[in-house]
């Protein structure tokens, strides 16, 4: 008995992506662990005055866990903050963006399907949201790395139908398709949205070389949402569904700021 308990037993560091309450005390949460993929547990009494797992199990937060094998739900036994993440509490910006992140690890991504890549990609983006850099740059390169991680990396070097490298020109990005399209090509898909050349090259520059790449470029409000719609449209196409977090990160963007007249 004592082996097979022990059997049982794991550690693993993990990212909070979903938190629901369960019976009078419990929690159900949805993390991505660093060894097991994305997997759903229990915290008992988590909803208790005096738990003393709860509070460190709050969104995005990253922690280290001792958990139990259960029959339908694995069981946390204690629990360690790694990051808490707490400035995106304060900045509803930042936040609305970690709630994108991890809506998209979450329904992307299959249950105990390990990914050290992808963790690595969640946790290095959300502390860097937490740090106060542009969340527009990170969230462009976490849609984009986890694409490409996940294995749909959109063709933006080439026409995706004729294999032609594209001409330095405004070319149209098909999301059903997968990538981009040359003038030749652009009929294949008549609802393929129209990229501008600053807005190709800044896609490109992102999956080539990365964040630091593009951080200092600052594409103009024109060009920031044709990459937006390029993106969400990507995502939906590859999901097949709908983001909530996308609806909610566009009605954010268009709010108007607080002061303007």
């Amino acid at each position: 008995m004592t082996h097979s308990f022990r059997d049982r037993l794991y550690r693993t560091n993990a990212i909070v992506l979903q938190i629901r309450d369960f019976g009078e005390a419990d929690r159900i949460l949805v993390v991505f662990t660093q060894g097991h993929g994305k997997i759903s547990i229990i915290v008992k009494g988590a909803r208790k005055a005096r738990s003393r797992m709860g509070p460190y199990l709050d969104y995005f937060s990253e922690v280290a866990l001792h958990l139990t094998r259960g029959r339908d739900l694995d069981v946390v036994t204690s629990v360690t903050t790694i990051h808490q993440h707490p400035n995106l509490r304060t900045d509803i910006d930042a936040f609305g963006h970690a709630a994108h992140f991890a809506e998209l690890v979450r329904d992307l991504t299959q249950e105990r399907q390990e990914n050290p890549r992808v963790y690595e990609l969640l946790s290095s983006s959300l502390s860097l949201l937490n740090d106060g850099i542009d969340p527009w740059h990170i969230a462009r390169h976490f849609e984009l790395g986890l694409l490409i991680t996940l294995g749909y990396s959109p063709q933006l070097f080439r026409c995706v139908t004729c294999q032609r490298d594209l001409d330095a020109v405004p070319n149209r990005f098909s999301s059903g398709l997968g990538g981009m399209l040359c003038d030749l090509c652009a009929g294949q898909d008549p609802s393929a949205m129209l990229l501008s050349i600053n807005a190709q090259k800044y896609l490109r520059t992102l999956s080539r070389s990365g964040l630091g790449s593009v951080i200092g470029i600052k594409p103009s409000a024109f060009e920031r949402n044709e990459i937006n719609q390029a993106m969400s449209s990507y995502l939906r196409h590859v999901g097949e569904r709908d983001f909530n977090s996308l609806r909610v990160l566009g009605a954010m963007q268009r709010a108007p700021t607080p002061g303007a007249v």
